[in-house]
């Protein structure tokens, strides 16, 4: 299990986001914004979750959906972005092998999904 899991969606709009969040989880509050970053909670098997939507997290065109719990319905960030390009149809980016501690992989290796391929690049 992650600690966390975070995926990078291309041009895909907050409340895109929130509607598939809607869709997947019981949410616990009402979404607040404040400025670039939307946080809410969400409950997936009786197990509280925090999430951060952060607008132009990586680029201007890129948003980060970080979801602060071991508890989510995925074993890695590359099978959650695996279902948010089902649910969201845009590109989607993650970390390919995950965060660990003493980690002696390439951070810069990472997993991309869209509509011409899935695998490994590096975004540098």
């Amino acid at each position: 299990m992650q600690p966390d899991i975070e995926i990078y969606l291309l041009s895909c709009t907050t409340e895109s986001i929130l509607d598939w969040l809607r869709k997947q989880f019981v949410i616990v509050n009402e979404p607040k914004k404040q400025d670039t970053c939307t946080s809410l909670t969400i409950e997936h098997n009786n197990k509280r979750i925090k999430v951060a939507i952060l607008e132009e997290a990586a680029g201007k065109r890129f948003t980060s959906v970080w979801f602060d719990s071991p508890d989510t319905p995925w074993k890695d960030d590359i099978e959650c972005a695996k279902q948010a390009f089902q649910e969201l149809n845009c590109e989607v980016r993650c970390n390919f092998s995950g965060w660990e501690e003493e980690d002696n992989s390439d951070p810069d290796q990472w997993w991309c999904i869209n509509q011409y391929k899935e695998g490994p690049f590096i975004w540098k």
